[in-house]
């Protein structure tokens, strides 16, 4: 992957003088004034907005830290006039701590206030509680449906490389799914209008001269091998989002299906589950364990019609005429709660079943103020932290070719489902060097128990300790290893270890909260994992007052 998405994209120096632009004598005789048929037809760009944001980022590697603050532009577009709404992408106001927006050919940046963030989508609703911006010649500018292939497409926003509103023109090129974010594929355009660092947010117009919008510019293809790919968020995306912060005052995220899926291409297959010459669809290879579908759909089971729409044997659905899209686009569509129906085959027998769907719940989350938050706890000099995405993108990076750099046994947390509420993998992060904890280098390595009992959650883990009157805690990490403390010389010793290390506290915000329900249930088990190394263990107490 190409990680530098501006190269070749700007001129030579400004100091060269085959380069330097030489002004025609129009443009010697001072500023055109802009003609008034001109000025009807580009109303709509005056909705477009630039964005000034100031964020500060959390740092998973070392939670109980902040990255340093810094600064980043982009775009966004007036939804509403009457209720104060604009658009705009949730990477551009992510992390924020202050957001302002400017409108075109002004100077004064006025202060917005982000009311709804949809990181699963890639959306963010802002507002401007100042009058006086909303006054003057700003309109509301309207969506259209999804265009149709080699449609003409003008993107408009504020890249790098000027202050000044800019316009780039290209055409559809084809409709997918793609990865908005670790979280889920949704439908996307493809077009080949250049879309550059700081049009994020901005509109992609289906027709400028009415204010038609097609959808929202938010990425790139940035690969070496391509040119010219940009990617819009369509309206029927937006829509749900905009629907889900109207009927429930934020963004609750896309359902999941509850089940794995593989194609049923293959002649043979289809004879073994007994699935019909003129019928198609796919073959269910694993049901969620927490999911609504896990009652009603088996592993085996063939899906051949999701909300009435055939499914093919290459998993995908007609959306158009003469156009195909992956069969999740329409789970996608549906709204936590919604009740889903589905046609399938069980060894031959066709059967109608319905649940509800709801977005997933992974056993590593994905994204930063969805499912994850940067959480610690720390014991004699042993710092721990539930695995995520986030966690392993700072630590490993975030391209595909790092993945190698993984430790095996964290990689296969990534492919396990969560078996119950509240659990977590509990990871090792790294050892702060003192005398009490010396001999032990590990870092990056699951932690699976704590004097034997498994360990639910890292809430569950500091539970474990903080009422472990035991005389040694040990620790009992992924492949048999072991780490062992002495309890008392961990009460003397913590204190100075979180001082020299700068660490404000034995544990994040998040631990010091009441539990929630269910997530200390396995502290009155008494289940033991297997050991090959004899030690005489008391078991914790298993009193349950207070939580």
């Amino acid at each position: 992957m190409d990680e530098n998405p501006l190269v070749n994209s700007t001129a030579g120096d400004a100091s060269d003088e085959e380069m330097a632009p030489q002004p025609s004598p129009a443009a010697q005789q001072g500023p055109t004034k802009v003609s008034a048929e001109l000025k009807q037809k580009a109303w709509a760009l005056r909705s477009v907005l630039k964005v000034f944001t100031t964020s500060v980022e959390p740092n998973y590697s070392q939670p109980w830290q902040m990255y340093p603050q810094r600064s980043s532009t982009g775009s966004a577009f007036v939804l509403s006039v009457e209720k104060k709404q604009i658009l705009t992408n949730s990477h551009v106001i992510s992390c924020a701590t202050a957001v302002y927006v400017r409108r075109p050919g002004n100077a004064k940046k006025f202060k917005a206030e982000v009311v709804c963030e949809g990181k699963v989508c890639d959306l963010a609703l802002l507002t401007v509680h100042d009058d006086k911006f909303w006054q003057g010649e700003i309109k509301a500018l309207t969506f259209s449906e999804v265009p149709e292939l080699q449609s003409p497409i003008s993107v408009a926003g504020y890249p790098v490389g000027g202050d000044s509103l800019s316009i780039t023109k290209g055409i559809v090129s084809r409709l997918t799914l793609v990865r908005y974010s670790n979280a889920a594929r949704l439908l996307g355009i493809q077009i080949d209008a250049a879309i550059n660092p700081g049009n994020s947010g901005g509109p992609a117009f289906s027709d400028l001269e009415n204010g038609l919008v097609a959808g929202v510019a938010f990425s790139k293809n940035v690969s070496s091998s391509t040119d010219n790919i940009g990617y819009v968020i369509p309206y029927l995306v937006v829509k749900h989002f905009l629907t889900e912060y109207e009927m429930h005052g934020t963004y609750r995220g896309v359902p999941s299906l509850g089940f794995v899926t593989q194609d049923l291409e293959n002649p043979a297959q289809k004879k073994f589950l007994k699935v019909p010459e003129d019928r198609s669809g796919v073959c269910v290879v694993k049901v969620t364990p927490l999911s609504d579908a896990c009652s009603v759909i088996h592993v085996n089971d063939v899906i051949t019609h999701i909300d009435g729409h055939t499914i093919a044997d290459d998993a995908t659905c007609e959306f158009r005429e003469d156009e195909r899209l992956d069969f999740t686009h329409i789970v996608r569509t549906k709204h936590a709660g919604d009740v889903l129906p589905v046609t399938l085959l069980r060894a031959g027998v066709e059967m109608q079943v319905a649940y509800t769907v709801k977005p997933v719940d992974l056993l590593v989350p994905v994204l930063h103020g969805v499912d994850a938050v940067p959480s610690y706890f720390a014991v004699g000099g042993l710092v721990f932290t539930p695995l995520s995405s986030p966690f392993l993108e700072v630590m490993f990076g975030g391209r595909r070719s790092r993945r190698a750099d993984i430790p095996v046994p964290v990689m296969v947390a990534l492919n396990r489902d969560k078996e119950y509420r509240h659990q977590q993998a509990v990871i090792l992060v790294q050892v702060l060097a003192h005398e009490i904890n010396h001999g032990y280098k590990y870092g990056c390595v699951p932690c699976e128990a704590f004097n034997r009992v498994t360990i639910r959650n890292l809430r569950h883990l500091a539970w474990l300790v903080d009422n472990c009157t035991d005389d040694y805690l040990n620790f009992h990490l992924e492949g048999g290893k072991l780490i062992t403390l002495e309890r008392k010389e961990c009460l003397l010793h913590s204190p100075g270890i979180l001082t020299t290390n700068a660490l404000p506290a034995d544990r994040s915000e998040d631990l010091k909260r009441a539990p929630l329900p269910g997530e200390l249930d396995a502290h009155t088990q008494t289940e033991e994992v297997q050991t090959d190394i004899q030690i005489d263990v008391h078991p914790t107490g298993t009193h349950t007052e207070n939580h």
